[in-house]
């Protein structure tokens, strides 16, 4: 069975939530005031890679966040952040 781990890739993402500003690495691939910018969905990173993530939330409440790869989920790789007013 694979674990996660620095030789798998990941694709971090929050549930009903907007990624503002995406850096990938020492990168910035997404800022609010980029033109067009309507945010991201997902950070993907490949193994051994960091990334940096503001997400915005449009009200209180709990967002889930995951990886795209579901079975790193059912293993434990999840969370949720908790918003307050």
């Amino acid at each position: 069975m694979p674990t996660a781990g620095p030789n798998r890739p990941s694709a971090f993402h929050v549930a009903g939530g907007q990624l503002g500003t995406v850096h990938q690495e020492v990168a910035h691939r997404l800022r609010p005031d980029d033109p067009g910018s309507g945010g991201a969905q997902v950070l993907d990173l490949p193994p051994a890679s960091g990334g940096l993530v503001e997400p915005a939330f449009p009200e209180a409440g709990a967002y889930p966040f995951v990886p795209h790869i579901v079975g790193d989920a059912e293993r434990g790789a999840k969370g949720a952040f908790g918003v307050t007013d």
